[in-house]
């Protein structure tokens, strides 16, 4: 496999971390969705840290500003992290609000960011151009993650559920990125990663991932172990290229509670048993099995990175941002146990030069 043989050599750095943006807090109809699924008192300890308490179960959320963006900034850098793959939603959309201040930050040199193929592939064909264009000139700007050389990492999300538009959408986008200088390195989330990379490969992906792992498991480190054994090794023993996805949980209730108009009617609505709220210390333990597993396996992770789900999924279980503790404060628990984690085996393993973010947290 050439991309495999390509980056045989690159996992003697420390790889790449990055974390899954699903911004839904800086305004606008979904903003107001998930302010119901975290209003009740009992789902308040995973309020993001910027939330506001109003009432016995009523809270207000107004991420969308430059402050609480560069702020974000620096508790990510701080922690070790190289980079944020944002969702990316149509340029007009309000969930398109948290990219755009992260470009604007003065910051943003702190933390590279890469793209999240998504809901801008649901456009329509008048509006499509813009929003390849839009996509294309994104992997043109500074701090752009890339791997294996120079090649910006480009994840895809949900294109399976939109058919052959979509794969004829991915193809346009590859070709416009090459025409404009840049080599995307495709990565497919799925959840077979076997399977998957046969299948996704004759679409042009070069690597496959995963974006969420639920479960039903009654606690996290079941979860985690699921995800190993049945990702991770799935990848290793069918010798696919892999991104490792590191999950900090799977807990939907807030979304039975008080359902969200996007997921009516989805599986977890009937599941009686969510695994567990990890601890600090699980995350970071399960972040560091990825991290051995990436550098034991050099031709099964060429693109040397893995990708944490996820940054601020508050609502769905999965988070590693700060949430707000009962004094207001935020609570940096997990970034603290992570960065632990990071620093250490950055010490251990000096990094390359190549495709290293500008941050000097973790190096």
């Amino acid at each position: 496999m050439n991309t495999c043989a390509a980056g045989a050599a690159t996992n003697e750095s420390p790889p790449k971390i990055g974390a899954i943006r699903w911004d839904a807090w800086t305004g606008g109809k979904v903003t107001a969705e998930v302010e119901k699924s975290l209003g009740p008192r009992k789902y308040h300890d995973r309020l993001p840290w910027f939330a506001e308490v109003i009432g016995e179960d009523k809270v207000s959320i107004k991420g969308g500003s430059q402050e609480i963006m560069d702020r974000e900034i620096d508790f990510a850098s701080e922690a070790g992290l190289d980079y944020w793959a944002f969702l990316l939603y149509p340029g007009p959309n309000a969930m398109s609000k948290s990219i755009e201040l992260y470009l604007a930050s003065s910051k943003r040199k702190r933390i590279n960011f890469c793209v999240i193929l998504h809901n801008s592939f649901g456009v329509s064909e008048a509006a499509w151009p813009g929003e390849r264009d839009r996509a294309v000139a994104l992997l043109k700007e500074p701090g752009y993650q890339t791997v294996l050389g120079g090649r910006p990492l480009v994840f895809e999300f949900e294109a399976r559920y939109r058919g052959d538009r979509a794969l004829k959408r991915i193809a346009e986008f590859r070709a416009a990125a090459q025409k404009a200088g840049r080599n995307p390195y495709l990565v497919f989330m799925g959840w077979d990663p076997a399977n998957d990379f046969p299948k996704q490969s004759a679409n042009g992906f070069d690597a496959v991932s995963a974006y969420a792992q639920p479960g039903s498991q009654s606690a996290y480190a079941e979860l985690a172990q699921a995800l190993e054994s049945g990702c991770w090794q799935n990848a290793a023993v069918a010798g696919v290229p892999y991104v490792p996805l590191v999950t900090a949980g799977w807990e939907k209730n807030p979304r039975k509670d008080n359902p969200v108009s996007w997921e009516l009617g989805q599986d977890y609505h009937r599941q009686e048993v969510f695994p567990s709220a990890a601890s600090p210390q699980e995350i970071a333990a399960h972040l560091e099995r990825a991290v051995k597993f990436v550098q034991a396996q050099p031709k099964i992770c060429p693109a040397n990175a893995v990708i944490i789900y996820a940054w601020n999924e508050y609502d769905e279980g999965g988070w590693i941002a700060p949430t707000r503790s009962a004094d207001g404060k935020p609570d940096t628990g997990r970034l603290d146990a992570i960065g632990r984690i990071l620093k250490r085996d950055a010490k251990a393993i000096q990094p390359s030069a190549a495709d290293t973010p500008p941050q000097a947290a973790r190096r």
